[in-house]
């Protein structure tokens, strides 16, 4: 998918602006609209990561988790991986069989607790596992190493306050799903 492909569609959420129009200036609207875009493309590269790997998205986030851990020598037990997945030990454990048998996790006795579990790098995690993220890496680190100071604080805070927007968006109830007009 190119860039232009997922700009096109991403006004359906929010009202076009003018964007491009000569001599007007970019709108909140349209950095959510941009914003939506890059999701789209982002979306693309997960699809296509999982099939390069032959893993589903699940499986994929769990890795993108794993060596995040991995690269502070660290492991992690299954009961964190369910949290950051945020998904119940039944899958969890269905995630780890997944990625056990491709061979990106090994699952190995924990060091001082013996009846714990911590998720190590299997044989194909290290290089076939970078390898692909690489791709992604690359490019969206040199889009961040761009900006300057202040638009890197700019952005930092944006996304920090979407993500506190979303975050307080799921913690509140539906006010009008539960109402009924008489």
């Amino acid at each position: 998918m190119r860039p232009s492909d997922a700009r096109q569609g991403a006004g359906y959420w929010y009202p076009p602006s003018g964007e491009g129009a000569p001599h007007q200036a970019a709108t909140g609207v349209d950095v959510l609209n941009a914003l939506r875009a890059y999701r789209t493309v982002e979306s693309g590269l997960r699809r296509a990561l999982s099939e390069r790997l032959s893993i589903n998205e699940t499986d994929l986030a769990a890795l993108r988790y794993l060596l995040g851990v991995w690269q502070k020598d660290e492991g992690a037990s299954p009961k964190e991986l369910a949290s950051a997945l945020g998904i119940s030990s039944a899958s969890t454990t269905l995630v780890i069989d997944r990625l056990e048998r491709a061979g990106f996790t090994r699952r190995r006795r924990h060091p001082v607790d013996r009846r714990g579990v911590i998720l190590g790098p299997g044989d194909r995690a290290t290089e076939e596992f970078r390898s692909a993220f690489d791709i992604e890496k690359r490019g969206v680190l040199a889009a961040a190493d761009g900006l300057t100071g202040e638009e890197t604080e700019t952005v930092t805070r944006f996304l920090r306050n979407m993500e506190q927007a979303i975050a307080d968006a799921v913690r509140q109830p539906d006010h009008d799903a539960g109402s009924s007009s008489n």
